[in-house]
């Protein structure tokens, strides 16, 4: 659940990067991160211990107005019209895009499968630099206008945090090590795959780029991770693409933003072979079977295993298992197929 430390969508080692070369905004959203983390450990017990209700899913916009506080004042809700606040819309359009992606191809209502409402905060702080999914509602910053900008309105980063709603709720994936990494992991990939939904792109159109327009010109780079490869996507990307170059280190949780270019990698590669549907079907199969504590081998065959039986179904490609065995292969990772 990303208790011990927040579900950014700006990892704190870049903001700290950019720390050091002199962005004061990113200076201060990374020293936002502590009190922010002690709120969201709050959120998470308050949400482990209640009864599940079902919900209907509503949208819900707040409107931070330049605090460091979330819900000042609600803006727009569920079924409002459109407001003079562009922010506002497109932290309304995006999250919506998100819950129906969810709905039509999964069957979920909302993001917990029980009708959770979708609350959005935006302008929250000044000139943050950050974007986060807290445990039980999302919150934007508008960005300095000189590394980031305008995160609401980018549909990868509202589709990445919301996502960790997602994992949370089925998986609950221990945000440290191989399972903080596929924590980040699972939100790429569906972050990446309703960008393309989003701008109606199949997967040779697709850029495979996560927050590539909420960087300006300015950044040093072009987004801020790449699934098709990792490692490139700025200055201070240090994202592997093979499990040679497994990060061992502290930093980062163990490597949660690091180590998730592994599989983000061979994501990319599966997608290839056998189409972004059928992956993102096996994938969110995949999550669902998956528990706190599992590593990377541990996703790999619980792949296997998932697409075998989506195969005796009918649901993806009889080249499913071939596709996930090479892909992971590639980047090190060879699966047991029995």
């Amino acid at each position: 659940m990303c208790k011990k430390t927040e579900c950014y969508i700006i990892p704190p080692y870049l903001l700290e990067k950019l720390a050091k070369h002199g962005n004061s905004s990113c200076k201060r959203a990374l020293n936002d991160t502590g009190r922010i983390t002690e709120r969201r450990r709050s959120s998470l017990n308050n949400l482990l211990l209640r009864n599940p209700a079902e919900g209907s899913g509503d949208r819900f916009v707040y409107d931070s107005q330049n605090q460091f506080e979330q819900r000042q004042k609600l803006i727009r809700q569920e079924g409002q019209e459109a407001v003079e606040d562009q922010t506002v819309n497109n932290a309304y359009d995006t999250s919506g895009f998100v819950r129906q992606y969810f709905q039509e191809t999964f069957g979920l209502n909302s993001i917990d499968g029980n009708g959770l409402d979708i609350i959005s905060n935006v302008h929250y702080g000044e000139a943050y630099n950050n974007a986060y999914w807290d445990g039980d509602e999302m919150t934007y910053g508008d960005g300095d206008g000189k590394e980031f900008t305008d995160f609401a309105s980018a549909i990868d980063v509202v589709a990445h945090e919301l996502a960790h709603g997602l994992t949370q709720f089925f998986a609950n994936l221990e945000y440290q090590s191989q399972p903080g990494a596929l924590n980040e992991h699972f939100s790429d990939v569906f972050g990446t795959v309703i960008k393309q939904k989003y701008l109606q792109q199949d997967i040779s159109e697709a850029d495979w780029l996560i927050g590539d327009t909420v960087v300006t010109e300015e950044f040093p780079g072009v987004a801020i991770r790449s699934m098709k490869a990792p490692g490139t996507a700025n200055d201070f990307d240090t994202q592997p693409d093979h499990m040679d170059n497994y990060y061992n280190g502290m930093g980062d949780n163990q490597g949660v933003h690091i180590n998730s270019g592994i599989p983000n990698k061979a994501f990319y590669l599966c997608c290839l072979e056998i189409g972004i549907d059928d992956c993102a079907l096996i994938w969110f199969e995949t999550l669902k079977a998956l528990w706190r504590t599992a590593d990377f081998n541990d996703m790999v065959e619980t792949l296997v295993s998932t697409a075998q039986q989506l195969i005796l179904e009918n649901k993806v490609t009889e080249k499913a298992v071939e596709a996930i065995s090479a892909s992971f292969s590639q980047v090190g990772l060879t699966p047991i197929v029995v």
